[in-house]
């Protein structure tokens, strides 16, 4: 590979992609890894290719990663747009023109046979790559005689652009055409951003952590990073119990006062002022902004991409990182000119806003629903509760509602499908809050919640490593009053890894489960507020109970399980039957009778599920219990359709019913796998012997038992009982589970 040139940027010009040194190495994420073996893909198969994103989204790393990836057959030629140089012809390749007489750049038909003829001198038989950063600051005669080499074969194009809307007219007509390979960097989710984050910090980090970069940076990884880095450094971001938390600290010392700066500086005062009006209140209607800041300044301050639109009307920071950082830096003086001029305009705006607040009615509608959902769901009336909470996000969706309002939607909602026993509905609702661009948490936090699903739902693993990111910060954040519900449900996570000695830590450092009220915003004397704080008790309560229906306690514990459902507390009605369901699974005498009490008044599918269950161990029906399991694999609870299901095996076995037995083995495995991280196929396929792992791949592969003989020198009977052996190490039920498996587990593995 050949570098034949390279442009610079003038010193002076703002450049947004600028990167700051650093101790810590910037992991490559994902989505860059991606759109480089796109790219790579097609340049080999002689196909220009275009990256868009915005600035930060690693348009950069993803260029070097192409070039890096481009072997010796490629000549390289670098360019860079320039916004200072949009409206100079050809200013773009000035440095290869700049032996041609002047008069001649008028001459674009000479220009392009003049380029095509030193760009071919320069490749020497190589293919020959216009590596182009930022090209909507090209000039429109630069890119002209760049698509035409394009167009007539002379050379491929690797381009990024910030804003496609920005490039000229010629440029996006050619981006549209099949000839070119299109890449999208998008902002990152939440969860993107964790693993960066994960990856910047060397460990795991809290949910909290990531809720509060992603709400300044909206998912741009550059400046995740660069706040992460300028935070650690500062001491405001810490380690506790070995994850990065939160500590509601924040610096503006460093590279952000830096890069606030440099983006700043060169602004006008009248510019500067209206910055630090939207620095020091954040977003605002562009009516109220004009009328405290100069109009053709807040205009400039929109052309040079320093502020963007939000929603309804309004202007903000493009970047909210760069909005704290420029708050901090406002004088206390000033800040305070500021408030009051804009106090005395507001004043006059927004009396009959406060009479009159948009979206009163629709809000009303969706807390009805909402509220009818809680109701439902702690009576039992768990059909009619779903259906109500469905219709909630429905209108939430419709009516736009977001912010703190969504936030509190979306938290008792989850609270619904966990008390209707519908744990993957409660995980949806926990992923919508990773789409927020913003960043968003559920009450009690997303740790929390993430690991109450996937405990209940008998997923250890998954559980403990979220509650121990919550538990770390709960610690530096000084808030028990969730301690003793993450901590018992740590301890249950603990039980079921069958670490007895960790689950009885937890539940001693929990305490004895009264917990105190919250204080501050999140503090609620309203009804739903102790609602909520019941319900959160009683789970803690089940925790506990769960733990001892397991044989672990701590001394002095009078935890042991509660039989009957307390009258006048119906927060206990779906937690009490979530113990009695592990108490029939582990053979508790009576336990599947008062299960079946217990559920026989409430509705829903994990009623049936109850029911059902309670009636196949009652009345030693396999055909009950494998309905119960299938029920409980739909709701997500898989532990208890794996105990379901194993029973169903036992059960048809001893009755010689092959078809059950069948079926059930089939969704017993299937459960088993979704136990731990440990139990998938792809993860136990390395435990195979060399032999087995042949046979077992061989067989996955459509290979008939006769096929794999002949290789191997054996038997087709002696195969059978090798790769029967190989099915119950893998716990899948034969050829076509385990090719599945392997399919649906690639992307993981």
């Amino acid at each position: 590979m050949e570098l034949a040139g390279r442009s610079r940027t003038p010193s002076g010009s703002r450049d947004p992609g600028r990167k700051t040194g650093t101790h810590l190495s910037e992991p490559v994420l994902a989505q860059v890894k991606n759109t480089v073996a796109g790219a790579l893909e097609a340049l080999s198969e002689d196909r220009s290719v275009v990256v868009t994103g915005a600035a930060g989204t690693g348009k950069s790393t993803a260029m070097a990663g192409i070039l890096a990836g481009l072997g010796d057959r490629y000549s390289v030629l670098q360019l860079r747009g320039a916004a200072s140089w949009a409206g100079k012809p050809f200013a773009g390749l000035f440095w290869l023109l700049s032996e041609l007489p002047p008069e001649t750049l008028s001459n674009p038909v000479y220009v392009l046979q003049y380029l095509r003829r030193v760009l071919k001198d320069k490749a020497a038989g190589r293919r020959l790559v216009l590596a182009i950063e930022n090209v909507e600051d090209m000039d429109e005669a630069t890119v002209a005689v760049l698509l035409q080499l394009c167009r007539t074969g002379s050379a491929l194009m690797l381009a990024t652009v910030r804003d496609l809307s920005a490039c000229t007219g010629e440029f996006v007509r050619w981006w549209s055409e099949e000839s070119v390979h299109r890449e999208g960097l998008e902002p990152l989710r939440s969860g993107g951003t964790r693993v960066l984050l994960e990856g910047l910090a060397g460990g795991r980090v809290s949910n909290r952590l990531v809720v509060q970069v992603q709400a300044r940076s909206r998912g741009n990884p550059l400046l995740s990073a660069l706040f992460l880095r300028e935070q650690m450094d500062a001491g405001t971001v810490v380690r506790r119990r070995g994850t990065w938390v939160w500590t509601g600290s924040v610096s503006y010392s460093g590279a952000l006062a830096e890069r606030m700066e440099a983006e700043t500086g060169g602004l006008s005062t009248a510019e500067r002022f209206a910055a630090d009006v939207l620095a020091v209140c954040g977003a605002l209607p562009v009516l109220l902004l004009l009328q405290v800041a100069d109009p053709p300044a807040v205009e400039r301050l929109e052309q040079d991409l320093l502020v963007s639109s939000g929603s309804a009307g309004t202007l903000r920071f493009k970047d909210p990182l760069l909005a704290e950082a420029a708050a901090a830096l406002v004088p206390p003086g000033r800040a305070a000119e500021i408030r009051s001029r804009l106090a005395a305009v507001q004043s006059r705006q927004t009396a009959e806003y406060t009479r009159n607040p948009p979206h009163a009615a629709d809000i009303a509608a969706v807390r009805a629903a909402v509220q009818e959902a809680g109701d439902l769901s702690r009576c039992g009336r768990w059909t009619e509760a779903s259906a109500a909470a469905r219709t909630g996000l429905e209108l939430a969706d419709r009516y736009g509602i977001t912010g703190r309002q969504r936030r509190d939607l979306l938290s008792e909602l989850f609270c619904v499908f966990l008390r209707c026993g519908e744990l993957r509905h409660a995980a949806d609702v926990l992923a919508q809050t990773d789409k927020a661009a913003e960043g968003m948490e559920l009450r009690g936090g997303n740790d929390l919640c993430e690991g109450i699903v996937q405990v209940l739902g008998g997923r250890a693993d998954r559980a403990l490593d979220s509650l121990q990111r919550a538990l770390a910060q709960f610690e530096e954040e000084g808030t028990g009053d969730l301690v003793p519900l993450a901590g018992t449900a740590a301890a249950y996570a603990c039980v079921l890894l069958d670490d007895g000695d960790a689950a009885r830590s937890y539940l001693s450092a929990a305490g004895p489960g009264t917990r105190q009220r919250r204080d501050g915003a999140n503090a609620s004397s309203t009804d739903a507020g102790a609602r909520s704080s019941d319900w959160e008790t009683a789970l803690t309560r089940s925790f506990s109970e769960l733990c001892a229906v397991h044989g672990v306690s701590v001394p002095g514990d009078n935890g042991g399980f509660t039989a009957a459902v307390p009258s006048g507390t119906p927060q206990d009605l779906p937690t009490s039957m979530l113990v009695l369901t592990a108490a029939a699974l582990h053979g508790r005498p009576g336990a599947a009778e008062e299960l079946r009490e217990a559920a026989a008044g409430c509705s829903g599918d994990s009623a049936q599920m109850y029911l059902e269950l309670a009636e196949g161990l009652t009345a030693r029906r396999p055909a009950s219990l494998l309905r119960a399991a299938e029920r409980a694999h739909s709701l997500g609870q898989y532990l208890t359709a794996y105990g379901a299901a194993g029973g169903a095996v036992r059960l048809a076995r001893e009755q010689s019913d092959r078809a059950r037995l069948r079926a059930a083995r089939r969704l017993e495995n299937a459960s088993y796998r979704l136990l731990r991280a440990a139990n998938s196929v792809a993860d136990r396929l390395p435990e195979l012997s060399d032999f087995e792992r042949e046979l077992a791949l061989g067989a996955a592969a459509g290979k008939s038992s006769s096929q794999l003989a002949g290789g191997l020198h054996l038997s087709p009977r002696t195969v059978d009982w090798h790769l029967g052996r190989i099915f119950q190490k893998l716990r899948v039920s034969g050829r076509a589970e385990l090719r599945e498996c392997l399919e649906a587990e690639r992307p993981r593995s």
